[in-house]
């Protein structure tokens, strides 16, 4: 077969592979292409609609009341006295500011008759609490300062709740007790102090003790912190100031339920 005959041939099989490798081509960018659409479809958040699921036929093991969430709920409450106090006033460390050190004279733990009883109850929705505080044996004229403080027994420590932000402690106590609500605004307030090192050591409780900065921020976080056991209430007077008068760790209330005729 001569030259010419076999040159025809060749170029008809050189072009039939270049079309083949084409199309393969064209196949594998086609293929990207569409992994690129499927990829922008997901990406434009667009929710996937599934089937409707049919609604339960049974009720609700709870009958459902929304009203139900201002009424109360948890209730916890905390026993005062100067024998839970972390330290005698003599043990204040001179760096301490002179605003949290006594004014009068002190008197040690076991030689002061001081004692309370507090309760704190949530409302079920957890929008509100209420404190209530009565006090014996405590110079009532004597009080400056009263918190809520989160804290493992005899630490010192941050306050949660201020009630010197609802008036004068000392009026407050004119009779001995105690009655308020306090809000998340309350909780508020004193994190709005919690800038700077001091601060972030005296104010506010952290919800998890090894994250110092991520803090209780409502009553929610407030309920939390008491049913861990790690609330509690001081009372600080003018020869108590730094540990304080007397204080008390809260712990939830029981209701026993009264056994049934049968």
């Amino acid at each position: 077969m001569s030259e010419s005959s076999k040159s025809p041939s060749g170029l008809q099989s050189v072009l039939i592979i270049l079309l083949l490798g084409a199309f393969v081509v064209l196949l594998v960018v086609a293929g990207q292409g569409g992994g690129d659409a499927s990829a922008e479809a997901h990406d434009d958040h667009t929710p996937v609609v599934s089937a409707p699921r049919p609604e339960l036929t049974s009720a609700s093991p709870v009958p459902l009341d929304p009203s139900l969430g201002r009424e109360i709920g948890a209730v916890y409450q905390a026993f005062l006295s100067p024998h839970q106090q972390g330290g005698e006033e003599a043990d204040t460390p001179s760096f301490i500011p002179s605003q949290f050190r006594s004014t009068k004279e002190s008197v040690p733990r076991d030689q002061r008759p001081s004692h309370g009883h507090a309760s704190l109850a949530f409302t079920n929705d957890l929008s509100r609490a209420y404190v209530y505080l009565q006090v014996e044996g405590v110079i009532l004229e004597d009080v400056v300062m009263m918190h809520l403080h989160c804290g493992r027994p005899g630490q010192l420590g941050p306050i949660i709740i201020d009630f010197g932000r609802a008036g004068n402690v000392a009026e407050y106590m004119a009779d001995g007790s105690l009655a308020i609500e306090i809000t998340n605004a309350d909780i508020e307030a004193v994190l709005a102090e919690s800038d700077g090192l001091i601060g972030l050591f005296t104010a506010g409780c952290p919800i998890v003790p090894a994250l110092p900065t991520d803090k209780v921020k409502n009553i929610a976080g407030l309920e939390y912190i008491a049913r861990e056991g790690d609330l509690y209430f001081n009372l600080h007077t003018a020869g108590q100031t730094y540990f304080g008068d007397i204080r008390g760790r809260f712990t939830p209330v029981t209701v026993a339920v009264a056994p049934s005729a049968d």
